[in-house]
């Protein structure tokens, strides 16, 4: 919906304001705008903003960057203003600062090594994991008559609670889990609404899909950068529960544009709670696959909550990985090939990478013999780090948007590996040897390591919403993001069972470079995946060729187009 639209239905005196209420029964002017009048219009703004030196946006404006925001606007109003708070201040900045608060919390209050720390850190993610059941909920239940903002609303008010609860008791072990958990459900449910609108803007106009990421990215990474700055100061001056209650402000800052109506959706004509569930009974296996999801993600967490077994943890971890990949081919590949493939690369690439817990923020901030770096310096660390995912983005956007997801995939994965040499060489002390310090060795590899990363995810997202069938946009794209988040977790956990085979517990680091060598030569095991899953010639900015529905669709997961 166009901004002037939006401030013109909103003065009207016959519609009551309440969660951004716009009904479609409302024409604006003299006549409603047809999508023709809205795409002649768009027409009118430059379709890209690469070095076209001297050519105007409507207003007269020669600032490539201004011109850009103005494009934003223009294509997607209030949405990308909202999107970008929800990246840059919900997510990133209160993510960043509140994660690294609680890793000294249990390091520094609750004693807890590494391996245990990444335990619970993983476990309090599984709302993260659950998105499809969230997607579901709010495709077939509105609130309110709103399928999306209410639901925002909802998100950002269970997370100001959480936020309060901890800033006001000192919690102990399950009490933090469950603190993390709650925090983690309240930014899920946000990023499931932003996340569901920003797929369906981004099919809407296909060949800004990537000006929309980028803007998300860049304010994500401004959030980061803030963040990183901050949290080390935070921690110290003000300690992690302190640090929990500047928090409230974060949600506060999506709670208030979600009441303003800044999400651009229509208030539903008839009763406001009322269940639709006529697109799930056409599909019922897609449905099935997001209970899966949910439901492995939960048995996981439980899991390491539980068993002691390192080895029975481990193997029950992959077995659950390759029930979840069968389901993946087996459901998702009827939708359309691309959906199918894209969900399983995104799943099994994170799989085969597994991590090493918080073994080596342990290593790096209390270790003797290791760098002992500060709380100040960490946040610091991280700042530049997120400096590095700006530049990460900048690349891509100026250089990689016409490249092929194959070649960006297969750079991104080798420089992948590289970044992992990088961390061996830190443990083993090799930057000493050539005079570079503990710190700006840590800054460069940080730096690196979160450039790749956006190289990588970047295409990877863009790709996701665009093989995204219409009208269950929110559970088929928090589908692909539970993979991803599923598959993360999934390495994580393999991660920790990898660090305590190898005896990386308990202060213990003799064999990290043992777990480091690992960890680094299963960077090479997604390589192939690039060349079985990811189509040869597609681009970022090309369209993906959606199948018909009725002549490539299996009855019982057929998608109406």
């Amino acid at each position: 919906m166009e901004p002037t639209t939006l401030m013109s239905v909103q003065k009207s005196p016959d519609i009551p304001v309440l969660l951004g209420n716009r009904s479609a029964d409302v024409q604006v002017g003299n006549s409603p705008k047809t999508k023709a009048d809205e795409e002649a219009k768009i027409q009118n703004v430059p379709k890209d903003m690469e070095g076209q030196k001297g050519e105007k946006v409507e207003g007269g404006c020669r600032l490539p960057l201004l011109s850009w925001f103005r494009l934003l606007w223009r294509l997607y109003g209030y949405f990308a203003p909202l999107g970008m708070l929800s990246y840059g201040v919900q997510q990133y900045f209160a993510r960043g600062i509140g994660e690294f608060s609680y890793k000294y919390y249990m390091m520094d209050t609750l004693k807890l090594d590494g391996a245990t720390m990444g335990r619970f850190l993983t476990v309090a993610h599984v709302p993260w994991n659950v998105k499809p059941v969230l997607g579901i909920l709010s495709d077939t239940v509105p609130l309110l008559g709103f399928h999306k903002t209410s639901y925002l609303v909802i998100a950002c008010i269970f997370s100001l609670l959480a936020y309060l609860w901890f800033g006001c008791v000192t919690l102990g072990t399950s009490g933090l889990v469950l603190f993390m958990s709650a925090v983690n459900f309240g930014l899920a449910f946000s990023d499931l609404v932003i996340d569901a609108t920003a797929a369906r803007l981004g099919k809407e106009h296909s060949a800004h899909a990537s000006d929309l990421q980028c803007a998300l990215r860049s304010a994500e990474a401004t959030g980061g950068i803030t963040a990183g700055a901050v949290k080390g100061w935070l921690v110290e001056l003000v300690s992690p529960q302190g640090v929990a209650l500047v928090n409230t402000l974060s949600a506060v800052s999506v709670l208030v544009p979600a009441f303003l109506g800044w999400l651009p959706e229509e208030r539903l004509s008839g009763p406001p709670c009322t269940a639709n569930l006529s697109e799930f009974r056409k599909h019922p296996l897609i449905s099935l696959v997001a209970v899966l999801l949910s439901a492995t993600a939960m048995g996981l967490s439980l899991l390491q909550l539980f068993v002691e077994d390192v080895r029975v943890r481990a193997a029950i971890t992959v077995i659950c990985a390759v029930g979840v990949a069968v389901s993946v081919v087996k459901v998702l590949s009827g939708i359309s090939p691309y959906f199918g493939q894209t969900a399983l690369f995104i799943f099994l690439r994170l799989v085969l990478q597994p991590g090493l817990g918080e073994a080596m923020f342990v290593w790096l901030t209390r270790f003797p013999e290791g760098p002992q770096l500060s709380a100040q310096l960490m946040g610091v660390t991280d700042c530049f780090g997120q400096g590095g995912l700006l530049l990460g983005l900048v690349c891509y956007r100026s250089f990689m948007t016409n490249w092929s997801y194959r070649k960006i995939f297969l750079v991104g994965q080798i420089a992948y590996l590289i970044s992992q040499l990088l961390d061996i060489c830190l443990v083993m002390r090799w930057n000493q040897l050539i005079g570079i310090p503990d710190f700006l060795f840590y800054v460069g590899d940080t730096a690196f390591d979160l450039a790749v990363s956006k190289l990588f995810y970047v295409p990877l997202v863009v790709l996701a919403y665009k093989v995204c069938p219409l009208n269950l946009e929110a559970t088929l794209f928090a589908t692909l993001m539970a993979l991803n988040n599923i598959g993360v977790d999934t390495g994580k956990f393999l991660g920790v069972s990898l660090c305590e085979l190898w005896g990386i517990v308990d202060g213990n680091f003799d064999y990290l470079v043992h777990g480091l060598v690992t960890k680094a030569l299963c960077r090479l095991l997604p390589i192939p995946l690039i060349f079985l899953l990811i189509p040869r010639q597609l681009t970022p900015n090309d369209p993906v060729p959606l199948p018909d529905a009725k002549d490539n669709l299996p009855a019982d997961s057929m998608v109406d187009n």
